[in-house]
């Protein structure tokens, strides 16, 4: 799966004031999931996501330069040490080979936080539970794309699929929007997101009326 590729699509519908954070957001997700997702062993990915719990449980000014998803958040306008759950929640992946329904729960989560921290700095008054069921979606179909093991990624799927419809978003979220779209028809066909014949006009449809 080309994560790259598709969070480019997805923020290319967010409105011009909120596409720097929300590039910010996904790049860190980014960073997450390659630690997840691509490491030989799970002890290596844990020590590489301690190191970000530590900087998000510390005062910004503390934070090393240099960085350039650190040198973003440095400055939102919002509580970034709930970032740490975030963090906590991709770790939960790595707690069980392979991932249990806990697990999975305790991802969706983390990943629904980082949502809801973005949310709060932009201003947005969305709902945290449409927020937290969008970013499930999203976060399940990313699962189930990218775990090694089959019966992980079949549990993915499925508790992607059993999750209710997110209701309406505000436009500043309309990249997590577009990200619940992708999700949804990846979980439904089975198939890797934006794979397949359509997938891309349900997305323009999403993306420019958030429907």
């Amino acid at each position: 799966m080309d994560r790259a590729h598709i969070h480019r699509i997805a923020n290319s519908y967010t409105s011009g004031a909120a596409r720097s954070a929300v590039d910010t957001l996904l790049a860190l997700d980014a960073q997450f999931a390659k630690f997840v997702f691509t490491v030989s062993e799970p002890i290596l990915a844990q020590m590489r996501l301690a190191w970000w719990r530590d900087r998000f449980a510390e005062p910004r000014e503390n934070w090393p330069v240099g960085n350039p998803i650190l040198s973003e958040l440095a400055s939102w306008d919002a509580d970034v040490s709930g970032l740490g759950r975030l963090v906590d929640g991709w770790e939960a992946l790595l707690a069980n080979t392979p991932p249990r329904n806990a697990d999975f729960e305790a991802y969706r989560e983390g990943r629904a936080v980082g949502w809801l921290v973005l949310a709060d700095h932009l201003g947005s008054k969305a709902d945290k539970r449409a927020i937290a069921l969008a970013s499930g979606r999203w976060s399940m179909a990313d699962a189930a794309a990218s775990m090694s093991e089959s019966e992980a990624r079949e549990l993915a799927r499925r508790e992607g699929l059993a999750l209710p419809n997110a209701p309406r978003l505000p436009r500043a979220l309309r990249a997590l929007i577009v990200l619940e779209t992708i999700g949804r028809r990846a979980l439904e066909s089975g198939a890797a997101p934006l794979s397949r014949a359509g997938d891309l006009l349900s997305v323009l449809r999403r993306g420019l009326t958030g429907r």
